[in-house]
């Protein structure tokens, strides 16, 4: 699966903007033992609050208008399209889910998740992707 231009070009940014930063900012508030994962966390808040729209399961209206291919049913999903879910569901106020639903200690949880686990591995696989891996 290739990554769209989109999360691509924000990986690029927010890597160049964190340039700079020491190791111990970088890593400030993932200090949660036994830290989040997609299996203690994401995969639950994904599939209760993302994949009724953003599942490879659903398509036409059952979509409710969320774009074909933008999936977020498994972990390669979440990775793929991680800094699309970083600016839409933590925006100030979230956009997605459109209905609203989380609970600001669920947000909290999911910026932490995004901020210290799926975002270094899009960035991982972005880099692994640029260089032909």
């Amino acid at each position: 699966m290739r990554l769209g231009w989109m999360p691509t070009a924000l990986a690029l940014a927010l890597a160049q903007g964190c340039a700079g930063k020491d190791a111990d900012s970088a890593d400030a508030g993932c200090e949660r033992t036994p830290p989040l994962t997609y299996d203690n966390f994401g995969k639950g808040f994904v599939g209760k609050h993302c994949a009724g729209c953003h599942s490879s399961l659903v398509s036409g209206q059952q979509r409710k208008g969320a774009p074909p291919g933008v999936d977020l049913d498994t972990y390669r999903g979440v990775v793929t399209w991680a800094y699309r879910v970083q600016a839409r569901a933590t925006a100030d106020p979230p956009t997605m889910p459109p209905g609203g639903g989380p609970s600001g200690e669920e947000l909290d949880r999911l910026t932490e998740w995004l901020e210290c686990q799926v975002l270094r591995d899009a960035d991982a696989l972005a880099a692994e992707q640029g260089s032909g891996g």
